[in-house]
């Protein structure tokens, strides 16, 4: 009789993770519980590395927004910058 790879995941269970993840809130609730409970370690190492994403985007995000709310400010600097650097 064959051993059964303790990491094997099924195509069916993609396919409802996929449907799980993109609900509103439930879906982050359950990346969560995968990528830290449980045996199967492909999966949570599919799941933690899918929070890092997330984390890197929300700090991108998180950046633009606060640049683009700091623009009125930066705007005549690099404006009286590059006034600076024409006349030399």
């Amino acid at each position: 009789m064959a051993k059964k790879d303790k990491n094997y995941v099924s195509f069916w269970f993609w396919f409802f993770a996929m449907f799980v993840t993109a609900i509103p809130c439930i879906g982050i609730v359950m990346v969560l519980v995968w990528a830290f409970m449980g045996e199967n370690e492909s999966r949570k190492n599919y799941f933690r590395a899918l929070i890092v994403w997330m984390l890197l985007f929300f700090a991108i995000w998180t950046t633009a927004i606060m640049l683009l709310g700091l623009s009125p400010a930066i705007i005549p600097k690099i404006e009286e910058w590059l006034r600076g650097t024409r006349r030399a």
